[in-house]
């Protein structure tokens, strides 16, 4: 080879160069994008936001409800999760939504009624909130829907018996 194997880009001016060999020296530093598929369950997505909304990180948890929510549709669990959190940060009107979806997956849970009766009674809906709570007590008599019922009683005061 001798010297004129030394010389073997000598003869080409330094933009082609860098042209010819700038794909080499980038390709290592091109990003790529890693798309992950989601692994977890409904039902862990909805397990990790009921962990986080014990620790009142409600942002977290209403992420991960809804994540189990976009998982699983139609499964009543994280609606009424989502219910329960909206009421927690006194947003009743959407407390209220969440659990009516809730009750559209299974409309026969008095606990869900319940908890709407309660949503309802927030935005002084007293009959609404009156009709749903005695629909709970008729499908179960429970000390905490007879509670409800008399807070709403309560709240409504007499004019409007």
């Amino acid at each position: 080879m001798g010297k004129s194997g030394q010389k073997l880009f000598a003869g080409l001016p330094v933009a082609v160069l860098l042209i010819l060999i700038s794909p080499l020296l980038f390709s290592c530093a091109l990003s790529r994008v890693v798309v992950l598929e989601d692994s977890l369950t409904a039902e862990q997505h909805n397990d990790l936001g009921y962990v986080y909304e014990q620790k009142e990180i409600f942002d977290l948890a209403e992420k991960e409800y809804l994540l189990a929510v976009k998982k699983r549709k139609e499964w009543h669990v994280p609606y009424f999760n989502l219910g329960n959190l909206m009421f927690k940060t006194e947003d009743y009107k959407k407390s209220e939504d969440f659990f009516r979806k809730a009750l559209k997956y299974d409309p026969n849970n008095p606990d869900i009624m319940n908890n709407l009766a309660n949503a309802l009674m927030m935005q002084a809906r007293y009959r609404e909130a009156e009709l749903m709570i005695e629909q709970a007590l008729r499908i179960e008599n429970k000390k905490e829907y007879i509670d409800t019922l008399e807070t709403i009683e309560k709240r409504k005061g007499p004019a409007s018996q």
